[in-house]
């Protein structure tokens, strides 16, 4: 069941905002984009979760954006919030994961990047990893075998 679309005049704003946003990145500076984006996070009407597309395509691109600037704290805190725009509190939904492993891989939390690219194979399967992602299960592979012959 999809989830009703946020009232026409305030996605106009939030489009407006984040396409200051995105003109930010476009020059580079990540820190005012991501500042801008957050603006935009906050025209999203309470509770955030019950609308569809904004609350869940923003939530993911923050624990990416955050994991660029290596900040592991609001990484972590934007993971938690994601999960919950996507009502996904099990931890199931391939893009919650994905990210959530992605973000993790790059800030160096090998054993969360680990959890979390092993839950989408336990989930999805070889198939759960395509195109660039594929160098994650290559990852996974690795780990394990470590794992199986005593190294860390």
């Amino acid at each position: 069941m999809r989830k009703p679309e946020i009232p026409t005049e305030i996605r106009a704003h939030i489009d407006k905002v984040l396409e200051q946003s995105g003109q930010q990145f476009s020059s580079g500076d990540l820190q005012a984009s991501l500042r801008t984006a957050l603006q935009a996070w906050e025209l999203i009407p309470e509770p955030k979760e019950k609308w569809d597309y904004y609350p869940q395509s923003l939530s993911s691109g923050f624990v990416i954006d955050f994991a660029d600037l290596g900040d592991k704290e609001s990484c972590l805190q934007w993971i938690e919030t994601m999960a919950v725009m996507y009502d996904d509190p099990n931890r199931e939904d391939h893009q919650v994961l994905m990210q959530e492993g992605e973000a993790m891989f790059k800030l160096g939390d090998t054993e969360k990047a680990f959890r979390a690219f092993s839950r989408i194979e336990e989930i999805y399967g070889r198939k759960g990893f395509a195109g660039d992602q594929k160098a994650y299960l290559k990852y996974l592979d690795e780990q394990r075998t470590r794992q199986t012959s005593g190294g860390t």
